[in-house]
């Protein structure tokens, strides 16, 4: 009966694919009222379809691995109402949702099928959404069995003076009054003692990538604080409206909040500016060196290389630190620097103030390049440089012969990864282990054998029946134990060969064309070194091949 089920699930896809279609086609047609019945009508089976996957999930994340006696995988299974260590990372690769969607959807599944069954029934008839068990499962986290069960029973009994359960009739809030009366009624005193662990040990500060350019930060606080902070900024958004009445509410709050936490703070950052400096032939008729710049739209004679905003006339010739249009300079040396904001060239060893591009840092979002430049100018910053070998793009001196990475190693993991390498985590490379993809002193602590991990993917890829290959391109392969695979890519780079094969009117992007950093250091003929300056986890070449 259960093989059934993938056929059952298919004949429903194939129904709302049906829908779809009709919908498209007639719905213009179509009353209010109509059109209303239809989004119910949807509405009832993705609800009971999330009451199907749930069932599902109360076991699959009670289902782990460990290794036997003898060396073998062994299959566990968890207590009821507990999810297994390892569980939600093999439940998050099959479904291609986030690590924290995972533990929230198993952590719900597991206490539906313990103390919370019945309430899997409205789920199921479509009465009520997964969003409203949750509350309930919220709120009664850490309330005894007999409590929970009071609550449950309250929730399904049917509201003063109708027919219709509690569950289906009240609003998330209203609701929520209605559990936590139930549970002072039976547990006296939870409030208090839930409080007191919550300011103990959930307040908390995050930062998540906000709309293009900004970030949310979310903090968790205790109440009276958030109170009396909310005054606050509540009090200076005013003064500022009144010096500029043209600001709207919520940036002028915006402002504030950074007007409150940064009043009487010195600040200090530690930036790498995010340009290439590559040194390359100075005669007339110039060759194209590994990892120079060049920007979408750009066409170039053979031998020649030029950024988009620079027009040449016919027999022109250069000569060895000659000033250039689009705001290109070069040295004697021929080195010079490429713009990412402004795509021009500009001066490696001369008094010329570089110029940066955006960059994305996880957890934060993308950065104007303009602002870094701010940073930069009005800071008290402190500047850090790489120095990559042009021809395979590695950080120079990064060979060693130790288990731990030298600091020239991590700093090109870090920037060439950005993130941890597990897929859908988002965890900064900074706060990430280095994790050896062949063991040590099997493989070598260099680029090529080193991926950023956070200590529990780290964790996830040592644990049995789980696969994690590190590959020559520099893609990491996951496997997780129900055979579902996913690749992940280092976010700051992508492989020469790659680039070579990309079609030219598909280069939307500006490209660096650098080779692949993860390979070892080599010699090169020219002796040349490429020098790349980096802010924060800015892109060591270009995005990755996807």
């Amino acid at each position: 009966m259960f093989d059934e089920i993938e056929g059952l699930c298919d004949k429903v896809v194939t129904g709302m694919q049906v829908t779809t279609m009709t919908a498209a086609t007639l719905a213009p047609s179509q009353d209010v009222a109509m059109l209303t019945a239809a989004a119910v009508a949807v509405e009832r089976v993705r609800r009971s379809a999330d009451a199907a996957q749930l069932a599902i999930l109360a076991e699959l994340a009670r289902r782990g691995f460990e290794t036997g006696p003898d060396g073998s995988t062994l299959e566990t299974r968890a207590p009821a109402g507990e999810v297994a260590e390892l569980a939600c990372d093999t439940i998050a690769l099959a479904l291609g949702c986030s690590d924290h969607d995972a533990r929230t959807r198993s952590r719900l599944a597991v206490r539906l099928g313990d103390d919370l069954d019945p309430l899997i029934r409205p789920l199921m008839d479509g009465a009520v959404t997964e969003r409203t068990l949750r509350l309930v499962a919220d709120e009664t986290q850490d309330a005894s069995r007999d409590a929970a069960a009071a609550v449950v029973a309250h929730m399904l009994a049917p509201m003063r003076g109708t027919d219709v359960p509690r569950i289906e009739a009240l609003d998330r809030h209203d609701l929520a009054q209605a559990c936590r009366r139930v549970l002072d009624r039976t547990d006296p005193g939870w409030r208090e003692s839930r409080a007191e662990v919550n300011r103990r040990e959930r307040t908390d500060v995050r930062t998540y990538p906000g709309p293009l350019g900004t970030t949310e930060l979310v903090a968790c606080l205790p109440s009276e604080t958030a109170h009396v902070l909310m005054a606050g900024v509540c009090e200076i958004a005013r003064e500022r409206q009144r010096e500029d009445p043209e600001l709207r509410v919520g940036p002028a709050r915006a402002l504030a909040l950074a007007d409150l936490a940064l009043r009487g703070v010195e600040v200090s950052t530690h930036v790498t500016l995010g340009l290439a400096l590559v040194r390359g032939p100075s005669e007339a008729g110039e060759a194209e060196v590994p990892g120079d710049v060049k920007t979408a739209g750009e066409t170039r004679t053979a031998g020649e290389t030029r950024t988009a905003g620079e027009t040449r006339t016919a027999g022109e010739t250069r000569t060895a630190g000659e000033t250039r249009t689009a705001g290109e300079t070069r040295t004697a040396g021929g080195a010079r620097a490429a713009s990412a904001a402004e795509g021009r060239l500009i001066d490696v060893g001369a008094t010329v103030e570089p110029w940066v591009g955006g960059v994305e840092i996880p957890r934060i979002g993308w950065v104007p390049g303009f602002v870094v430049q701010q940073v930069v100018e009005r800071l008290d910053s402190r500047v850090t440089r790489a120095l990559l070998d042009p021809e395979t793009g590695t950080v120079l001196e990064t060979s060693t012969t130790g288990y731990v990475p030298p600091p020239s190693v991590r700093r090109l993991v870090e920037l060439r990864d950005t993130r941890c390498r597990m897929w859908g985590c988002d965890r900064p490379a900074v706060a990430c282990d280095l994790d050896h993809a062949t063991v040590w002193p099997g493989g070598p602590t260099c680029g090529a054998n080193l991926s950023a991990l956070c200590r529990h993917h780290h964790r996830v890829k040592h644990a049995p029946a789980w696969s994690y290959v590190l590959h020559a391109d520099g893609s990491a392969e996951w496997v997780s134990p129900a055979g579902t695979q996913r690749l992940t890519w280092p976010t700051a780079y992508a492989p020469a060969e790659a680039l070579a094969q990309a079609p030219a009117e598909a280069a939307s992007h500006d490209t660096t064309g650098a080779p692949d950093p993860s390979t070892p250091t080599q010699p090169t003929t020219s002796g040349a070194v490429a020098r790349h300056d980096t802010v924060d986890h800015g892109a060591v070449a270009t995005a990755p091949p996807f």
